[in-house]
């Protein structure tokens, strides 16, 4: 996953990731807020993983804070992580 985006189209899309956080008054408009700013509050992300986990998705903590980093830092991470390999 390379962004908020495509982790909350794999959780089902707005709607459903919506349902995830926990809100009941308008989540699709939750989750679509979310999608728009490209960022989720770390308060979520338990339940993120945690359903990630029971639809058998690879989202996962590591997941969650590389969407979250700059582009510009997701880069120099991917080439430290590939020079340890």
């Amino acid at each position: 996953m390379e962004s908020v985006a495509e982790i909350i189209a794999a959780l089902g899309g707005p709607t459903a990731f919506g349902v995830i956080c926990g809100f009941s008054k308008n989540p699709g408009a939750r989750g679509s807020d979310m999608r728009q700013r490209g960022s989720i509050p770390v308060i979520y992300w338990p339940l993120i993983v945690d359903a990630a986990r029971a639809r058998g998705l690879a989202i996962d903590n590591d997941v969650l804070v590389h969407v979250h980093l700059p582009n510009d830092r997701r880069a120099q991470l991917t080439s430290v992580e590939e020079a340890a390999a």
